[in-house]
């Protein structure tokens, strides 16, 4: 098996559905399987990927497990040679399947790979970033983002000074679309089960580049992502969540990282 591509769900059904569509439309010469962890829906989730996709290995937990602890158990039970994990609210564009493994094959220094992410309107969204600094997680979580919206910090963590046409190494990059080698994963771990919600995919990015490995973007790849920032649209227990995160991957790799 050439690639195995983990979703997480949970009520999404309408947005799984779409997804699953593109890839299974997606032209794609290599073998992939696909792995659908659903977190204890209580729409139709399960039902709907049973009746139109039954190609699709469908595992269904009692309880919502959380997305680090979901996709672990997707790892555990994948075969491929290459772990993609992509979100249920996006859509495979053209030959994007094709075009990542494409450039992993022929990357061997790559330890993560990322699609170019696009809003649903064509607009470029900033999926690859610099790592957090305590002042960039003030400027992006809090009022002071607001009111600074041309921070020097928050612009050079959301690298928003480029038009992200071309291949760059970067730091990290959203977890919506990024793609790993099974072997990197064996080295550096899966995801870690500690962290609340957010900052998942900051923090094995940062170990892949610890173990020497580099993180792409690849515009090439384009994926569309329906792509709502709720802990950042209002003050909300999701903004705590990822406050608490922050203050977890700054503990565990030291406040210089």
């Amino acid at each position: 098996m050439d690639l195995s591509i983990i979703i997480v769900n949970y009520n999404t059904v309408n947005l799984l559905c779409q997804c699953l569509t593109s890839i299974y439309s997606s032209p794609c010469r290599y073998n992939f399987e696909v792995i659908v962890i659903d977190n204890a829906s209580s729409d139709s989730s399960c039902e709907m990927v049973k009746k139109d996709f039954p190609q699709v290995k469908l595992i269904e937990n009692k309880k919502n497990i959380g997305f680090a602890r979901a996709n672990n158990q997707g790892f555990g039970t994948s075969q491929g040679k290459y772990i993609l994990l992509l979100n249920p609210d996006t859509v495979i564009l053209k030959n994007a399947l094709e075009k990542l493994l494409e450039f992993m094959e022929t990357h061997t220094e790559a330890g993560a790979v990322g699609a170019k992410l696009l809003y649903p309107d064509g607009t470029v969204q900033l999926s690859c970033r610099r790592f957090y600094t305590p002042l960039a997680i003030l400027m992006r979580r809090t009022f002071l983002g607001k009111m600074f919206p041309n921070s020097i910090s928050l612009k050079d963590h959301l690298m928003s000074d480029w038009d992200h046409n071309e291949i760059r190494e970067v730091d990290w990059m959203l977890a919506a679309c990024l793609i790993v080698p099974r072997h990197v994963l064996d080295k550096v771990g899966c995801l870690d089960e500690q962290y609340t919600m957010y900052f998942e995919d900051v923090d094995i990015c940062y170990r892949i580049k610890k173990a020497g490995y580099k993180v792409y973007y690849y515009p090439e790849a384009m994926v569309t992502h329906y792509h709502q920032r709720e802990s950042a649209q209002r003050f909300s227990k999701k903004t705590i969540w990822h406050i608490q995160s922050a203050i977890r991957f700054f503990n565990k790799f030291g406040w210089r990282s």
